[in-house]
């Protein structure tokens, strides 16, 4: 798969044709369109049928359950959050020269990360819950998933332009940080030593960054870089922030219905993992 850049006046800022990345945005587009489309042109019975009915294990509905939702508002919460995550990573994985990387990952997500997700939150719903019978339904695991994939771009991004270390200490913070998250929600508060950690972890990234670089000299155009990515580090996560606050609610059967945090803890972990393996199969 050639993924060649073009010369400047014929190119976007990212160094690929404007017709090229367009077509990259339709394709995002059309998995949005699908999910409307499945919403509005499909009537409620055929809806029932392309759930995940745990008590059926169907295996076509381990896919189709992804494009139908409960209601309205279901769909346009998926919506949000898959189109504002896809974007962002897509337009990181430009910014890392790894265009051809994310043209190979999305069909993957659309196609085998719905798989995977459903069959996870069913083992572990059996497993912890025997007996219940839910059923599954909502985009929301790829959503989910879109957070591994982006977590992973910015990952390879700062190995392009800092060291290993760089990637290591930024990557801790970020699990510190969204685990924090989660204690906050789940625990009611983050203890001294979870705090501690995590203001350790984000020294260490924050150092990372202005010291690992790789190749450059420290003038002032090496720290407008370094601040450049410290701002688009911090922006990066606190998107991821507010993925987990919308994805992991501190009481999931509010209001008459549960939220699979099962389905979306699964759906983060194995977007990561797809998005890695699809990475050491793309060309450069």
């Amino acid at each position: 798969m050639s993924d060649a850049r073009v010369a400047p006046e014929s190119a976007t800022s990212f160094g690929y044709p404007r017709s090229a990345v367009a077509v990259d945005l339709a394709a995002i587009a059309v998995a949005a369109l699908v999910l409307v489309g499945v919403e509005f042109l499909l009537p409620a019975a055929v809806h029932a049928q392309l759930a995940f009915d745990h008590a059926a294990l169907d295996p076509a509905s381990l896919l189709t359950a992804a494009y139908v939702h409960a209601n309205l508002g279901h769909l346009l919460s998926n919506l949000g959050g898959y189109v504002s995550l896809a974007v962002v990573t897509y337009l990181v994985c430009l910014h890392a020269d790894r265009r051809a990387w994310f043209r190979r990952t999305l069909p993957v997500f659309l196609l085998v990360l719905p798989v995977t997700v459903n069959l996870t939150s069913y083992v572990v719903l059996e497993t912890r819950f025997s007996g219940a019978s839910p059923v599954s339904r909502g985009f929301s695991g790829v959503v989910a998933g879109f957070g591994g994939f982006l977590l992973v771009a910015v990952a390879v991004h700062l190995r392009r332009s800092y060291s290993r270390e760089t990637v290591f200490f930024v990557g801790q913070f970020a699990v510190l940080l969204l685990l924090g998250e989660l204690l906050w929600i789940y625990a009611d508060g983050v203890g001294l030593f979870e705090g501690g950690a995590i203001g350790t972890g984000l020294a260490l990234a924050v150092s990372g960054i202005v010291s690992r670089a790789r190749g450059r000299t420290f003038g002032d155009a090496y720290y407008q870089q370094v601040g450049f990515d410290l701002l688009y580090v911090a922006l990066v996560f606190a998107l991821l922030v507010w993925l987990v606050y919308g994805l992991f609610p501190a009481d999931p059967a509010a209001d008459g219905t549960f939220t699979n945090i099962f389905a979306h803890g699964a759906g983060f972990v194995e977007g990561g993992l797809l998005a890695a393996l699809t990475l050491i199969t793309v060309p450069r």
